[in-house]
Parts: C-alpha cells; structure tokens; sequence
C-alpha cells in the first residue's frame, strides 16, 4: 500500500471515528434529557415580556426598538434586552421539543423582519440577537426556580440547541412569534399555554 493510500486510509477512519463518537454522543445527551423530562413540569407561564418603543426611518432604512424581559417561571423578571433592529417588525425564534404530548419552548433569537407572518420553521436565522446566554449559563437554564428544575431544564435546552439534534426532528422544531400585531407602548406577553405559545397583551 502506497503512502498515500495508507494516508486516505487512516483520514477516513479517523473520519469515521469522529462522526461515530458525535453521534453516540448525541444519543447520550437525547437519552440523559428524556431522563430529565418528567423531572420538569410543563405547566402554562409567561416566557416574555415585550414592549415596543416604535420604529424610525433613518438613511440605513428602517428599524425598530423595544424592551424584551425574560421571565422565570414564577414571573419574576431576570433578564432585560433593550435595544433597536433593522426592518420593519419584530420576530422572534423559539426551539421547541415535543415529547410526550408536550411541548417545551426556549427563546432562540430576536430579529427585525419584513414579514407579518408565524410559522414553524426548522432553519436557524443567521442574523439577529442570540437570546440563549441570557438563560443558559454555568449548567443552569434561568427559567426554573428551584436549582434542580433550572438542571433539568438546562439538560432540555442543551438538547434543543445540540447542533446534531436534527437526527431527531421528528420531536424538535422551531416557531416564529411574529410582533407584525403589537402596538407600540402596550406590554405584551408570550406565554405557554396548554402545550402552544401565545402571544397576548399582559
């Protein structure tokens, strides 16, 4: 055998070794979070609270300001995002695991859009601001209130924002709240209820 073969050889094992571990891997982390689904309660709370300040039309085009509150699952507030995007409207991405006739939904990413419409999608949106280290920080995800359920949930998050977790696409997925709707000086929330996100004023 050539050096060059003996090269592509040893590439395409090692290849092949590298992609065998991420896959076991994946499987252990989707095992380890069923595990740690019946530890959490998928009872109806508030997620966000949002409050849009309006839009202005500047020679970059336009944009939009607003104030995006992270609510724990008691309600209390733990995190604040105040700022302005490019475009018209607000939307914001959600991943969302479906398991065992529940659904479990974590604020992805905040973008400005030209659209007015909701839709599931399982693409990423490159662009926008990335909500996820404001909650899912030191193997805790911020949404709980008792140290083990912010465990439990950080494992959920952890699964739903794996990279390889689209081998599972059959239990997740992502969902656009679009804020085409909201008025500008009205608190609004987005809540679960009952397995879906809604989007109402508070």
């Amino acid at each position: 055998m050539t050096l060059k073969k003996r090269f592509n050889s040893f590439f395409f094992s090692l290849a092949a070794l590298i992609l065998s571990i991420l896959i076991v891997w994946n499987l252990f982390s989707f095992i380890f979070g069923i595990f740690s689904y019946s530890r959490v309660t998928p009872d109806n709370y508030q997620v966000l609270r949002i409050i849009l300040f309006g839009s202005t039309d500047n020679p970059e085009g336009e944009s939009v300001s607003a104030s995006i509150s992270l609510l724990d699952r008691s309600g209390m507030e733990f995190a604040v995002i105040e700022r302005s995007w490019p475009k018209e409207f607000l939307a914001i991405d959600f991943a969302d695991v479906d398991f065992s006739a529940h659904n479990y939904y974590f604020p992805e990413k905040i973008y400005g859009t030209n659209s007015v419409v909701s839709r599931n999608t399982f693409f990423k949106k490159k662009q926008g601001t990335n909500l996820i280290p404001y909650y899912m920080e030191n193997g805790a995800c911020l949404f709980g209130t008792s140290e083990a359920e912010r465990k439990n949930l950080f494992r959920l998050g952890s699964f739903a924002f794996n990279p390889l977790s689209f081998v599972f696409y059959g239990i997740k997925k992502r969902y656009t709240v679009n804020l085409s709707l909201c008025s500008p000086g009205i608190y609004y929330g987005i809540y679960v209820e009952d397995g879906s996100l809604v989007l109402k004023k508070e």
